[in-house]
C-alpha cells in the first residue's frame, strides 16, 4: 500500500482471486467410463439371469403367387379389405411369351395353310373340269358308235357288210365305255379328295379357333383363407411373373418364430413366459409364451446370423404367441426381427 501525503489520497492495488477451473473433460471421461462399466456389467449379469434368442414377429399370412406368368386384368377388392374364403380377388389371364409367339406363328401358318388349301382346291377343280369335258366327249362318241352299230346290224342282216365290221364297232364301243368309266372314277376320286381336304382344313380351323378362344378366357382367383388383403404388388394390366407375390392375405393372429441355439435347448420349454423386445420404441417389449418347440433343427435365417462371430448356423425353431391367445395391440407391422428374452431358473 502506498500513501501519498501530498495529495491526501490513499491508493490500493486491486487483487483478483483466481477462479477455480472446472474439469469438464474429466467428468466426460468419467461418465463414459461408467457407461462402459455399466454396459459390461449388464451384459455379464444379463447372461447369468436371462436366456436369449433371435426371431421374427410375423402374422399369419397367405402369399398369392402362381407357378406360371399371368396378367392381372382387374381387382374385385380393395387393399386392406376383409375377405372370406371363396371371395373373388381378381381376374387374370395366362401370359406366356413363348405361347404368344407360337400362337402368332400358328396363326400365320394357318393362314398359309388356308391359302395352300385354296390353291390345291382350285387345281383339283380344274382337273375335274377337264375330266368332265373328256367324259362328255366320250359319251358322245359312245352314243355315235351305238347308233353306228344299229345301222351296221341292218347292213349285216341284208349282207351288205361282213360281221367283222360289226365286231370292230363293238370293240370301239367297249374301249370308249371303259375309258369313260375310268374318267368318271377319276372325277369321283378328285371330288372325294376335295371333300377330305375340306374336312381336314375345317378341323384345323376349328382347333385354331378353339385354342384362340381358350387362350383368351378370363380366369378368376378366389381367396383360399379368411383375412385382410395386403398391398397389391402388381397393378391392373401388369404381368406377374412366375413366383412373384401378387398380394398377401393376412390375419391378425400374430406369433414369433425364434431360433434358439442347440446349446440352450434345455433352457426353453413349452409354456414358458418370455419377453419380446421390439426393434422400435424405447425399450418396448411384449409378453408371450412358448407354444411349440420343434424337434428338427434348421439353418437360421441369414439376417439372424452374426457375421462377425463363428456363429452356430443351426438352431431349433420355437413358436411364441400372446399369453391371452389374442393379439399384441402394440404391434404395428409384421415380419420384423425381434429379441426374445427368458428368465433362467423358471
Amino acid at each position: 500500500m502506498e500513501i501519498n501525503f501530498n495529495d491526501d489520497k490513499i491508493t490500493e492495488e486491486s487483487y483478483e482471486k483466481p477462479v477455480k477451473k472446472r474439469r469438464w473433460d474429466r467428468w466426460i471421461y468419467f461418465g463414459i467410463l461408467l457407461l462402459i462399466v455399466f454396459s459390461v456389467l449388464k451384459w455379464i449379469i444379463s447372461s447369468w439371469i436371462f436366456d436369449y434368442a433371435d426371431g421374427f414377429l410375423k402374422q399369419q399370412q397367405f402369399d398369392v403367387k402362381f407357378t406360371s406368368d399371368i396378367r392381372i386384368l382387374n381387382y374385385t377388392v380393395k387393399e386392406g379389405s376383409a375377405v372370406k374364403k371363396g371371395d373373388t380377388l381378381f381376374s387374370y389371364e395366362f401370359y406366356d411369351t413363348n405361347l404368344r409367339k407360337n400362337s402368332i406363328q400358328d396363326s400365320l401358318k394357318n393362314l398359309v395353310d388356308n391359302t395352300s388349301f385354296d390353291n390345291n382346291i382350285v387345281e383339283i377343280k380344274a382337273q375335274i373340269s377337264k375330266k368332265k369335258s373328256l367324259a362328255a366327249d366320250l359319251r358322245k362318241r359312245v352314243a355315235f358308235w351305238q347308233n353306228e352299230k344299229k345301222r351296221k346290224e341292218k347292213l349285216v342282216y341284208i349282207n351288205q357288210i361282213t360281221p367283222n365290221e360289226l365286231a370292230n364297232v363293238d370293240r370301239s364301243i367297249d374301249d370308249l365305255t371303259y375309258e369313260l368309266a375310268s374318267v368318271n372314277a377319276d372325277i369321283k376320286a378328285l371330288n372325294d379328295e376335295i371333300a377330305k381336304m375340306a374336312q381336314i382344313n375345317n378341323q384345323r380351323n376349328n382347333l385354331t379357333r378353339e385354342e384362340n378362344r381358350t387362350s383368351g378366357i378370363h380366369n378368376y382367383y378366389t381367396s383360399p383363407v379368411n383375412g385382410n388383403t395386403d398391398r397389391f404388388r402388381v397393378a391392373d394390366g401388369q404381368v406377374a411373373y412366375k413366383s412373384d407375390i401378387i398380394t398377401s392375405i393376412v390375419n391378425k393372429r400374430q406369433f414369433v418364430q425364434a431360433y434358439i441355439d442347440i446349446s440352450d435347448l434345455d433352457e426353453f420349454k413349452e409354456g414358458d413366459h418370455v419377453a419380446i423386445k421390439l426393434p422400435y420404441g424405447f425399450n418396448k417389449t411384449l409378453t408371450g409364451k412358448v407354444k411349440k418347440i420343434y424337434s428338427i433343427s434348421e439353418i437360421k435365417d441369414n439376417t439372424l446370423l452374426n457375421k462377425t462371430l463363428n456363429d452356430n448356423k443351426y438352431g431349433v425353431v420355437i413358436d411364441i404367441v400372446p399369453i391371452d391367445g389374442k393379439s399384441w395391440e402394440e404391434v404395428k407391422i409384421s415380419n420384423i426381427p425381434v429379441k426374445v428374452r427368458k428368465l433362467k431358473f423358471t
